[in-house]
């Protein structure tokens, strides 16, 4: 019975043999934004000392306008689709940046804290938005025919013939493209069984900046953004080696 609280302390007791001095390290990560939509990345990281991280990243996610409404098309199957935007946007962020330990994994199942930074820059794709637009035969106000039409807020303001989005290749080679600036920070906690194990949960703020505007919804006088910024957070996977 003595052996109880021997086997106790030694289940808390700190990693006190030589550790492994790992090199690199592969984070794998789903993210949810303030902009109403998801992500995903990439990380790589290497060693700088034994409490900093560099690290290159790839991310993409998927960008929403606050004032984006899904609402039912005109039509028996209620087909959703979102009135008034004029773009899909996907932001590609491509970046450096450092890990910093705050505090350490010393023990067996322990939980640590970093601080997380990005800097690099972003491709925002944009594709138009095409709509299921219904034309009446001639002499015929029940019947007629689908066309589908990039959305033109001066255009399509009749929401009775709006059917709903059309298929999402539509306009596909009419992607456009815009660079910009983009900065990440936030505070990761990490945990794991092993020291070469790695779960991580994130949550920081992000800033992605364009020389050009962004036209994502019809706003009055045209009055795009050029500045995003947001919250996430984000649940990552991966290991050290």
């Amino acid at each position: 019975m003595f052996l109880i609280p021997d086997l106790a302390a030694a289940q808390n007791a700190p990693v006190t043999d030589v550790q492994l001095m790992y090199t690199r390290s592969d984070l794998f990560g789903l993210t949810l934004n303030s902009h109403k939509s998801w992500g995903a990345f990439y990380r790589l990281g290497w060693h700088k000392t034994g409490k900093k991280q560099n690290h290159w990243e790839i991310d993409i996610s998927r960008i929403k306008h606050p004032k984006e409404i899904r609402r039912p098309g005109f039509t028996e199957a209620q087909a959703q689709y979102s009135y008034g935007r004029m773009n899909m946007v996907f932001f590609l962020r491509n970046s450096f940046g450092q890990t910093l330990t705050i505090t350490e994994r010393p023990y067996k199942n322990a939980v640590g804290l970093n601080f997380v930074y990005n800097v690099g820059v972003t491709a925002a794709f944009l594709k138009p938005v095409y709509l299921e637009i219904f034309y009446p035969y001639e002499n015929s106000t029940s019947y007629g025919y689908l066309v589908s039409e990039k959305y033109d807020k001066e255009k399509h303001t009749d929401l009775n013939r709006i059917h709903g989005n059309a298929p999402q290749t539509k306009g596909i080679s009419e992607t456009k493209l815009e660079f910009g600036a983009f900065g990440r920070a936030g505070f990761q906690v990490e945990f794991g069984q092993y020291a070469d194990e790695m779960r991580c949960i994130e949550a920081g703020v992000t800033l992605d900046g364009f020389a050009n505007s962004i036209p994502i919804v019809a706003l009055q006088n045209d009055d795009f953004d050029r500045l995003f910024w947001g919250f996430y957070v984000s649940y990552s996977f991966g290991s050290r080696r």
